[in-house]
């Protein structure tokens, strides 16, 4: 018999991983919550050992023809994931030949890129031991999004946007990610900064700087007036948003924050070409004034303007409701505990120097209060969620598969697939139109069947429970959601289990294992189109 309801352990497990499995609930409730949530905020620097170890073992196959001029041989082969442990320098000059020459290099090897980078992606949320990592990953990536489509040399370095830029920042200082973002060569390339000349500073990443990234559109004052000073943000007393005026301010502090392209630099240096991040004062413009109430033309020497603007928009106060809401809107649904917001915004604001402020975040979250683990499950999984937690709840294995960059470009939910800087929308209305719905049916109906994607479901299957259409049901089900559903699905699923094509009459008549093992797949596949299983 199912139990009537989720334990707090599996509905806290679903908000804050991509699925809980059955054995999870178990570890947790064996060694407690508290002691969970820790074990997750003190991962390795890297990979847990298992996961690496599986990804070393990960090809891909690649295919392309001879140039006709000689300029690459012809390449089918399986390769390894090469490529997601890639330099900046390597990439940005890989997809610098091929843009600016494309007799250089097939287009296929930077295509390729993509290819790696979301497989090492999908293997690593369906696999990761250290989940809440997987999640906040998902979150930052979000926040400080880069659309794949938006920028070739964006694109191109993503492999180390992620592996260096966010992954290693999930659980630290937000003024440190913020500047790491700052600093990186897929973030320059997307909002354009280094382009910025000391003539025409580029205003692009100034506004999403402020207006995504740290304050919100929320903070926007208007054109020119600032209001009085009247706001503490770390060291400073400055005005309560910002305007049009500063942004013109922070686009000129920032100038001179630019990529090693060969560009001139001072006493006529030529800069290497490597796409690496770099301060080249023959870009910075020297006009900047007042930004949100501080004078920063004082300021002079290399880097410091800059840095004072992201200082003040990091420790803002509306940066930390800011951010915090948008946490608690993916952890708890579109209407977060009001509890959990206030006292997750006084931790942010009494940490906003510590090396683990955003581990201390988290820990009031999802320790300080009951709520993470309490109340209905009222947060939509988005098609990429509801597929990952398939896999987990199914002990699937997955493989590198090249589609996985491109399957779920159709619904805005690929890595990277989202082209503004503004990040998916996060909110179960965007995620219940027919084209998410449709997507979440098809991927689970077929990704299951893919080659690369490896599982016996027959064989985790008790033979008790395989029986009659009413065990199978109870024990997928149970697997899957940890507690009963409605009454409708489940006579529904029942009903459909006992006919011709459910699990027990093909154990009965099947002529083949396969054939057993695709009504399992199909059996699961119904499973997740359930309202138990669509909310996390």
């Amino acid at each position: 018999m199912l139990p009537t309801a989720p334990s707090f352990e599996r509905l806290a497990l679903n908000r804050v991983t991509f699925g809980a499995r059955s054995v999870d609930e178990a570890y947790v409730q064996q060694i407690g919550w508290s002691a969970w949530v820790e074990s997750q905020l003190a991962p390795p620097p890297g990979d847990d050992p298992d996961l690496a170890s599986f990804l070393n073992t990960q090809t891909m196959h690649i295919k392309y023809a001879a140039a006709t001029d000689g300029s690459w041989p012809t390449v089918d082969e399986m390769r390894p994931l090469d490529y997601i442990n890639a330099s900046t320098s390597t990439l940005w000059n890989l997809w610098k030949g091929t843009v600016e020459n494309p007799q250089t290099e097939s287009g296929s090897e930077v295509y390729r890129i993509r290819q790696e980078l979301a497989a090492a992606t999908w293997i690593r949320n369906a696999h990761s031991h250290f989940q809440l990592r997987e999640f906040m990953t998902d979150f930052w990536h979000n926040h400080f999004n880069i659309g794949k489509a938006a920028h070739e040399y964006a694109t191109a370095v993503l492999p180390v946007y992620d592996r260096a830029v966010i992954r290693p920042n999930v659980f630290g200082n937000f003024r440190q990610l913020l500047e790491a973002t700052a600093n990186s060569t897929s973030m320059m390339a997307y909002l354009d900064n280094w382009l910025s000349q000391a003539s025409t500073p580029n205003e692009n990443y100034a506004r999403e700087v402020l207006e995504l990234h740290t304050l919100g559109a929320g903070a926007y004052l208007g054109l020119t007036d600032p209001g009085p000073l009247q706001t503490q943000s770390g060291q400073y007393t400055v005005t309560a948003g910002f305007t049009d005026q500063d942004v013109t301010q922070a686009s000129r502090a920032l100038s001179g924050w630019t990529l090693a392209n060969g560009q001139r630099a001072a006493h006529n240096v030529v800069l290497p070409v490597t796409g690496e991040f770099i301060y080249n004062s023959v870009q910075h413009n020297t006009q900047a004034g007042t930004f949100m109430g501080i004078n920063i033309a004082p300021m002079k020497d290399d880097m410091v303007q800059g840095n004072a603007v992201l200082d003040i928009a990091a420790y803002h106060p509306a940066t930390a409701a800011f951010i915090v809401g948008k946490l608690c809107r993916r952890i708890f649904g579109d209407t977060p505990p009001a509890a959990v917001l206030t006292r997750a915004q006084n931790v942010w604001m009494a940490n906003q120097t510590a090396p683990n402020q955003i581990q201390k975040v988290l820990e009031t979250i999802l320790l300080d209060g009951p709520e993470v683990g309490t109340g209905p499950a009222v947060k939509l999984r988005r098609p990429y969620e509801h597929l990952i937690a398939l896999f987990r709840t199914t002990d699937m294995v997955v493989n590198a598969n090249p589609n996985m960059t491109a399957v779920l470009d159709p619904v805005t939910d690929g890595l990277f697939a989202w082209t503004p800087p503004n990040g998916r929308p996060d909110n179960n209305a965007y995620w219940q139109s027919s084209g998410a719905i449709m997507a979440e049916w098809n991927n689970a109906y077929t990704w299951p069947h893919a080659a690369e994607i490896q599982t016996n479901l027959a064989s985790q299957t008790p033979s008790s429970a395989a029986s009659s259409a009413t065990g199978v049901v109870e024990y997928w089900v149970g697997r899957m959601i940890g507690s009963a559903i409605s009454s409708t699905s489940m006579n529904a699923l029942v009903t459909d289990q006992s006919g011709p094509y459910g699990v027990p009459a093909y154990l009965q008549h099947a002529t083949s294992t396969e054939n057993v093992e695709n009504m399992y797949r199909r059996l699961v596949t119904l499973i997740t189109q359930t309202a138990e299983y669509l909310y996390r």
